[in-house]
């Protein structure tokens, strides 16, 4: 399990997926986009990783699945 924060809102979400592919998950679906086996193609440019989260758009999640 993933919790994923939208840090607009601090909004939590959880995901069953690894970290990376939560925030994708929790981007993409905030643009009404539920296509899920092109995720990765489609938005994983847009992460940004750094030393502790990952961050795509207005999302974050821990590396390591902590809880936020």
């Amino acid at each position: 399990m993933v919790t994923v924060m939208n840090l607009c809102n601090g909004e939590k979400l959880i995901y069953s997926c690894n970290p990376l592919m939560a925030v994708i998950c929790a981007y993409a679906q905030s643009k009404k986009d539920f296509n899920t086996w092109n995720y990765e193609k489609k938005y994983r440019s847009l992460v940004e990783e750094g030393n502790l989260t990952f961050l795509c758009g207005d999302f974050s999640s821990f590396k390591d699945s902590r809880i936020f």
